[in-house]
């Protein structure tokens, strides 16, 4: 190796250090308030009549940053999210209830000294009672969910899940209609209405069994790592198991407003130490990004046919 090329290959390995650098001394509090705006921007929430004070607010705090550390904005961003859900009622999503606790929580933060230890703990416990609530109502509350209804209807009938279903489940884009024809029949909440069912591939049937056991698994695992004692045994798992979570289900689950809120949580109670996760949640927000914008499922079943 010449001169010339030990000198090119130095540099780039300087230029790297220098990235990782950056990426170790970013602040993880103010980290956690720009992906919450980035969330709001490139998820408006609202009708006309909320949507432009949300993305102004929004706007204006991504930036700059005396506005994004401004304790009445985010009190102002809790109250528009709030009506949002209010005027939505009953049929705004969960994660919109969610988005104005978040709020209210980051405004309350900022009132107080401590507040990136308020922050943390506030997304700790947010994150762990909405896994807790969700594994709770899928065991005991929700029979269609454990016996594999759900997922059976729900890959079938969702037009977002299309690409997946066909690709994941081998159906066929006939038999895909077929089912969805057959299910559309019944309006008493029966799948298939107790008749025999068209034909499903065993493939099909096993990723919705694999579905359901998965979800409850991956989501009851959340809500104990976060609720256990922080530094102790299981929580030191609960970054890279939510990680993994927003990584794997919004490739399917097309809800990104919820997987960006998730993480921009996750990163408020990540130990200000640990750049290298911060670094993680940060591409598992950049995937659900390219998973919302890039129909992947349907590449690669044209690229298998």
């Amino acid at each position: 190796m010449n001169l010339e090329s030990m000198n090119l290959e130095t540099a780039k390995i300087e230029r790297r250090k220098g990235i990782l650098a950056q990426v170790a001394q970013v602040d993880g509090f103010d980290l956690a308030l720009y992906l919450t705006l980035l969330d709001l921007l490139l998820r408006p929430v609202g009708d006309w009549r909320i949507r432009p004070l949300v993305l102004g607010l929004a706007a204006a705090a991504t930036l700059f940053k005396p506005a994004r550390h401004h304790p009445y904005l985010w009190f102002s961003l809790a109250l528009l999210t709030a009506l949002r859900a209010i005027l939505d009622w009953p049929l705004a999503d969960n994660h919109a209830y969610l988005l104005s606790y978040w709020c209210l929580a980051i405004g309350l933060s900022l009132t107080l000294k401590e507040s990136r230890h308020c922050l943390a703990l506030n997304g700790r416990l947010l994150i762990a009672w909405v896994f807790l609530f969700a594994t709770a109502w899928k065991l005991f509350l929700s029979p269609d969910f454990m016996d594999h209804r759900f997922f059976r209807a729900t890959l079938i009938l969702d037009e977002r899940f299309e690409g997946f279903a066909r690709l994941a489940g081998g159906l066929s884009l006939d038999q895909l209609h077929t089912l969805r024809d057959a299910i559309d029949l019944h309006v008493d909440g029966a799948l298939f209405g107790g008749a025999p069912p068209p034909d499903q591939t065993k493939r099909f049937l096993w990723l919705a069994h694999f579905t359901t056991y998965w979800t409850v698994l991956i989501e009851g695992m959340l809500a104990m790592a976060f609720f256990w004692p922080v530094n102790k045994g299981l929580s030191k798992l609960r970054d890279l198991l939510l990680i993994g979570f927003c990584a794997t289900t919004y490739a399917v689950a097309t809800v990104e407003g919820f997987g960006w809120l998730l993480i921009a949580m996750g990163v408020a109670q990540c130990d200000p130490a640990r750049w290298r996760i911060r670094t993680g949640y940060l591409v598992a927000f950049a995937l659900i990004l390219f998973y919302r914008e890039v129909p992947w499922a349907n590449i690669l079943l044209n690229l298998a046919t």
